[in-house]
C-alpha cells in the first residue's frame, strides 16, 4: 500500500524530498548494535526511521 501512494505522489508532482516513509519495521534493538536494521551504510534505528524518497532511492534495493 505504501508503494502504491508513494507511486501516485510522484504521479502528482510531488518532489521526492518531500514524500517521507518510515521503515520502522526494520528496527531490532533500537541503538544500532544488532546490524538487523542496516541498509547499506545506514541503520534505520540510528539515522532514521524515517526517510525522504530521495534517500531511499541512493540506498540498496533492500527496503
Amino acid at each position: 500500500m505504501i508503494r502504491t501512494a508513494v507511486d501516485e505522489l510522484v504521479k502528482i508532482g510531488w518532489k521526492d524530498e518531500d514524500i517521507l516513509n518510515s521503515l520502522e519495521m526494520r528496527m531490532k534493538c533500537g541503538i544500532g548494535k544488532c546490524g538487523r536494521c542496516n541498509i547499506g551504510s545506514k541503520f534505520v534505528c540510528i539515522d532514521g526511521p524515517v526517510f525522504s524518497l530521495a534517500e531511499l532511492k541512493k540506498m540498496p534495493n533492500e527496503y
